[in-house]
Formats: C-alpha cells, structure tokens, sequence
C-alpha cells in the first residue's frame, strides 16, 4: 500500500510500508477529511501517536506544524520502519519512535518533557483488540492514564479509530464529543472529563520502572533534542472551541 503525506512542509513525501497487511493505516481520503476537521488543533501541537505503525497520523501532524510527536509501536520490525519514515521525511522535527507495550507504558519517554503534556492523541489499536477499551480491559487501563493531568492537558482531545457498527465507548475518563463514520471504520473524537481528584500515581510509577528496565522497548529521537530512554463525507459538529 502507497502512502504519502497529504499536506503541509512534507507534502507528497512518501512513506515505507510493510509489504503485508500487518499494519493498517488510514487512507489518504480518511486521513484529508480527519485532518480538515482538525485543522485548527495541529499547529504547536504536542501530538502522541499511540499504536502509530509507520506513523502515518503522528508525520502527518509535524508536516501541518505540530510542536513535537511522541510515537509508540511495540513491533520491532514496525518500529524500525517507522523510524526510517522519520528520519527520511522529518529528520529535522521533535521526535521520539518509542518501541513499547502501549498496555504498560506510563506515555511518559525518559527526558521527554518538552514533549508533554500532550493536547491531541491518536490512538488506533489493531482492530482485533478494540473491545480492550471497555472498562476492566487492558487497553481501558492505557486511556485512563492518558487522561492524567501530567500527560495530557485539560482540554486534550483524543481521536479513537475502531470497526463499523462499534458501540460508543463508555469510558468515566474520556467523553465522546463525536463520531465520523468514513468508509468502513469509526473515528471517535473523545475529549477529557475531569478526574476528579482521582490519584494514579503509584500505578504510573510501577509501569514507568517496566518501561525502562524490563519490557525492550527504546526509545529514538531525533532533531536537537537528544533523549535515551535506557538502553462521501457527512458534516459534524463542530469539535470543542480552541482557545
């Protein structure tokens, strides 16, 4: 599958893909209309491109001015493409490829405070994984750490990619603002409900000492910032203001 970079400083550049069907990235028309409706949330955007295969969302971001992107992909061979993508077509953007667990990771690379909180996520689990987002699940666990205050600011928005005929997440940390049913998938703009006091550090903790000491991953990055983290279109709503 071809792909490229819709618009912005990288436009028409092309990215590496797997030559099987282990990845499955949004196409140039989903990818045009999500961007469109994101338009004004991108530029100096801190951007997580959660499950990011190539990077397909998370490149896409930097070309129309996003501050930085923070990429997570637990494939080795996956993240070794993504990293090639990067350092070809924005080798001179923010960038961490971190290759981890997102079920475990704490979303907090080492030496990577310039790159958080984040204000826009994309997080598209493989489709076989996506009723891990109900409450109790796996992946349910991973978003209620997003919605912390130290990872994503107060008015984040985080867009969800799963199957047609998905039910609506019900998830106490994210709210549905929207739904934009394109082609054969749901795209899900949620935004952050308030915590209400709710402490999570202690669990954060635990899954920061996985992340760099027990479960492979690494993290690199690129540009000046050097880190080592050891070793047919319907209209919707408008999206929530943007101050």
């Amino acid at each position: 599958m071809s792909l490229r970079v819709i618009s912005g400083q990288y436009r028409r550049r092309i990215l590496k893909t797997p030559a099987d069907d282990s990845t499955r990235p949004y196409t140039d028309r989903v990818r045009q209309i999500v961007f469109d409706r994101l338009h004004d949330y991108i530029p100096e955007a801190r951007v997580a491109d959660v499950f990011s295969g190539v990077g397909t969302m998370g490149i896409e971001s930097l070309s129309r001015g996003a501050h930085s992107c923070v990429f997570f992909e637990a494939d080795a061979d996956i993240h070794q493409l993504l990293v090639t993508n990067v350092k070809t077509i924005a080798p001179e953007a923010r960038t961490i490829c971190w290759r981890t667990d997102v079920r475990r990771t704490s979303f907090r690379p080492h030496g990577g405070e310039d790159f958080m909180p984040y204000n826009v996520i994309f997080f598209d689990p493989p489709y076989r994984h996506a009723d891990e987002i109900d409450p109790g699940k796996p992946l349910a666990a991973s978003l209620k750490r997003l919605a912390r205050d130290t990872i994503s600011t107060p008015d984040a928005i985080l867009i969800l990619r799963t199957p047609e005929h998905t039910e609506a997440p019900e998830l106490p940390w994210w709210h549905v603002h929207d739904c934009w049913e394109l082609s054969s998938m749901m795209v899900w703009v949620l935004v952050k409900q308030p915590m209400n006091g709710e402490v999570l550090d202690d669990e954060v903790d635990e899954v920061d000492e996985v992340d760099q000491k027990n479960n492979g991953g690494e993290a690199v990055s690129h540009a000046a910032d050097t880190i080592d983290a050891s070793t047919g279109e319907a209209e919707s709503d408008a999206l929530p203001e943007n101050d």
